[in-house]
């Protein structure tokens, strides 16, 4: 299967102007990124070691500041 540090680095390069929501400068997962794949929430820093299969449902939420 597809890492998930795959499947953010395709979605940054498909929607460049999403890309620092979903990746770092060096391509990694945006550490500030809220990842829930399954309804599991997934760390950042898991992002390479996560293998996704076919039915995953991954749900991306950016953090949102504001007041």
């Amino acid at each position: 299967g597809t890492s998930l540090a795959d499947l953010l680095n395709q979605l940054a390069n498909t929607h460049s102007a999403a890309r620092s929501h979903f990746v770092t400068e060096t391509g990694h997962a945006r550490p500030s990124l809220l990842i829930v794949i399954n309804d599991s929430a997934v760390s950042a820093r898991e992002a390479a070691i996560t293998t996704l299969h076919s039915g995953d449902v991954v749900t991306l939420l950016p953090p949102i500041a504001g007041g």
